[in-house]
């Protein structure tokens, strides 16, 4: 979607193959520090090694200390630590390596840190702290699709802290809607934007508020599971029977479940298809 051209910067720091192109061309300079041509040799040949093992092996991770080693101020490859860890949801062992990474650039890694504390490792209080240490010395902006109101909504919503998440949700429908001022509302503001609006409104059983925003994100994703359930809970909430059948058509749609990239990783907050569910598995 051409709004996510804003993140292109963003994204392309967790671009593997983009970011060891950009270590291995000439003389590497890290953290303002222009290393010598042996040294230099060294750091390519570490990189290019660690990108030629498995990403969750022993091997990749001992050659990324390698570089380290010379270059121990790389935010970049402490970021190249931690992230394996994570996605292997070995938490306690990536968070060190994330924190270097933020310590050594903020600016690029602190927003970031606030994304893998809400969707990994469900640190929430930690993720809204990062998030609002971020809006503060960097201003408003996005990581992984989502601003970061977005994920403060969520973390909220984790801690079941209704009114604040729908707070920072409603903040995030306003930033697109400013950001994306051409767009139809249904698309300026991201599907899941709406839909964890609508989950802060049913949860604070404002149902025909939750209704509202379920359509608006069903009117982008269309047969999306989960808006397809929490409608038909809250029509039935209000006493309107057809809500049945709208809960029946979120099993019929199971497969059309939250689709963001990272949930091969993780279960979203409030996903409620996805394969560890037994009851929406078909029988």
């Amino acid at each position: 979607m051409k709004k996510y051209i804003i993140l292109l910067l963003v994204i392309s720091s967790c671009n593997l193959s983009d970011k060891k192109e950009d270590m291995v061309k000439g003389d590497i300079k890290v953290e303002k520090k222009v290393l010598s041509g042996i040294d230099s040799m060294h750091v390519r040949e570490y990189i290019e090694k660690s990108f030629q093992s498995p990403m969750h092996s022993l091997e990749h991770q001992q050659y990324l200390d390698s570089a380290l080693a010379i270059v121990p101020e790389s935010a970049w490859l402490w970021q190249q630590k931690a992230m394996p860890l994570y996605k292997a949801r070995k938490y306690q062992l990536g968070k060190p390596f994330l924190d270097k990474a933020v310590e050594y650039a903020p600016e690029k890694y602190l927003e970031y840190s606030g994304f893998m504390r809400c969707i990994f490792s469900k640190d929430y209080i930690k993720s809204i702290s990062e998030f609002m240490r971020a809006k503060k010395e960097f201003g408003d902006g996005y990581v992984m699709d989502h601003t970061y109101n977005f994920y403060i909504g969520l973390d909220y919503l984790q801690l079941n802290k209704f009114s604040k998440a729908k707070e920072f949700l409603l903040l995030s429908k306003e930033q697109q809607f400013k950001d994306f001022p051409n767009d139809l509302p249904q698309e300026a503001s991201h599907y899941l934007d709406w839909y964890y609006l609508g989950i802060a409104d049913f949860e604070l059983g404002n149902y025909n508020e939750a209704i509202a925003s379920f359509d608006m994100s069903l009117m982008v994703y269309e047969n999306f599971a989960e808006a397809l359930y929490f409608k038909g809970r809250s029509m039935t909430k209000l006493g309107n029977e057809e809500g049945v059948e709208w809960e029946k058509k979120a099993f019929e749609n199971a497969d059309n479940t939250i689709n963001e990239d990272n949930v091969i990783y993780e279960i979203y907050p409030y996903q409620l298809f996805h394969k560890l569910n037994e009851s929406v598995r078909p029988k």
